[in-house]
């Protein structure tokens, strides 16, 4: 099974809730395959600072990571795509994903680029929250070895 995070700039949510679900997935024992993308990025570009602060707080290190433009992959086949607001999950669906492949979280999830670091905090912490819900629906509608 493979996940896709959507975000804007794939520099801060995206790449945090793809990090929080792939050490959740792991410790679950769900055979999943995750990454992340955003909908007006660049490829190449590095996670902000202070999400990678952020997520070193909680022994995740997203240092290496580098953005994707979501055009740029979207002949893969993605099982879901989680993006991080309902204008996300629109803007998927205009690209042609079906509404049946898109996991929207129960709230939005602001964009803290640009803020400090209680910020990136926030985000990371209601993130986690929505992360472990959508392992829950993993777990549960599709089982640990991934299949549907």
């Amino acid at each position: 099974m493979k996940v896709l995070f959507v975000c804007t700039g794939n520099t801060c949510r995206s790449p945090m809730a793809q990090a929080i679900f792939a050490q959740e997935a792991q410790k679950r024992g769900l055979d999943v395959e995750s990454r992340s993308a955003g909908i007006a990025t660049y490829t190449g570009n590095p996670a902000s600072d202070n999400a990678v602060e952020a997520m070193k707080e909680i022994g995740i290190d997203i240092s290496a990571f580098r953005s994707t433009y979501l055009r740029s992959i979207l002949a893969e086949d993605f099982d879901y795509y989680v993006p991080m607001t309902k204008t996300h999950a629109d803007a998927l669906i205009q690209l042609g994903i079906g509404k049946h492949k898109i996991y929207l979280f129960d709230r939005d999830i602001a964009d803290p680029y640009g803020g400090n670091i209680d910020f990136y905090r926030q985000a990371r912490d209601e993130l986690t929250k929505e992360i472990v819900k959508f392992a829950d629906f993993i777990e549960k509608e599709v089982g640990k070895n991934g299949e549907n």
